[in-house]
């Protein structure tokens, strides 16, 4: 499928040329996602040319704040009117149901892709890889989230098994730096960027929230709880901190 053949609301972009707006904060209603945001939007860089995939696009957040800058597509195997976002509606945006592992689209059709904590949740990660090298454009972008190992309430790396069931994950569930980093050098990608999100506090209050849910049975989505403490962790944004319990990688396709 060609750029062109690739079906949108309405076939013309009414809005002009602008600089990229984000409210901060963000709400999302993870927190994680939340505190990811303001970074994965920053090294997507949208522009009004871009035509952006949200693989495994959930809710539809990141679809719908990606179509305030350029056309986007979003794809998931769960899509519903109920999700949130995609209720909302755009004329920049486009819903697929359908497996990111066997995308439906031509080669090079997209200038930029983003898998927001999508790749640890499939089986088979480097045939997801592979899918999404075929469909970018030459140069082309991917821009990734990734969960590590935790880094303060250790308890949780032993729990890792039943949280891989909790959050009904298919596949590896979490990454180590070098792993992650090898397996989309193999794949074909070139690094260009890193950045941990969140990172010292808040990958410390979000463990520490972690725990506390699994130990007492409170839901992991906590929307009261999460209200609490992302103000807090929200400020660590300014910080150079090198560690945290999540990576965002931003690679091009050579």
């Amino acid at each position: 499928m060609e750029k062109n053949q690739i079906k949108y609301n309405h076939n013309t972009m009414e809005k002009e040329s602008q600089n990229i707006r984000i409210p901060k904060p963000i709400y999302h209603p993870s927190l994680i996602r939340r505190l990811q945001a303001p970074v994965i939007m920053k090294m997507l860089d949208p522009k009004k040319n871009n035509i952006i995939l949200d693989a495994g696009c959930g809710n539809g957040f990141f679809s719908y704040k990606l179509a305030e800058n350029c056309r986007c597509v979003g794809i998931d195997l769960k899509i519903s009117e109920n999700f949130s976002y995609s209720k909302r509606g755009s004329s920049n945006i486009t819903y697929i149901k359908s497996d990111v592992r066997y995308m439906p689209f031509n080669a090079e059709s997209f200038d930029k892709i983003l898998l927001s904590s999508v790749l640890q949740m499939v089986k088979n990660d480097e045939r997801l890889l592979r899918e999404c090298y075929r469909i970018l454009t030459k140069d082309g972008v991917l821009v990734l989230s990734i969960p590590l190992e935790y880094v303060y309430v250790k308890k949780l790396n032993k729990l890792k098994g039943e949280l891989i069931k909790i959050f009904e994950s298919k596949g590896k569930g979490f990454y180590g730096f070098e792993e992650i980093i090898r397996l989309l050098e193999e794949a074909g990608f070139e690094i260009i960027e890193t950045e941990y999100a969140p990172k010292k506090l808040g990958s410390f209050l979000y463990e520490v929230k972690l725990y506390l849910c699994y130990l007492t049975g409170l839901s992991f989505y906590h929307p009261l709880i999460d209200d609490i403490i992302y103000p807090l962790a929200y400020c660590e944004k300014f910080s150079i901190n090198k560690i945290g319990n999540e990576l965002i990688v931003k690679v091009r396709k050579n």
